[in-house]
């Protein structure tokens, strides 16, 4: 599997992940900011692309842990 494309799965996961949390927020708001927050990943998503080397760098690096922290949030709930 190529950079990009470890990068887009990574997203996928994070993505998963935070709509797994919107599916068991406690309330409308809750469910409201997390869409908020998922929105942009779903955006990068669907833009990134083989050139953008230096952001699938950067996603490489720091999805790892954000992935991480949305599972425990997830598992908190």
């Amino acid at each position: 599997m190529d950079a990009h494309e470890r990068a887009r799965a990574l997203l996928s996961a994070v993505i998963a992940a935070c709509s797994h949390r919107i599916h068991g927020a406690p309330t409308p708001e809750a469910a409201g900011a997390l869409r908020e927050a998922r929105a942009p990943l779903l955006a990068e998503r669907d833009t990134l692309t083989a050139d953008s080397q230096v952001r699938i760098a950067e996603i490489l690096r720091d999805m790892p842990a954000q992935l991480t922290a949305v599972r425990e949030a997830t598992a908190g709930e």
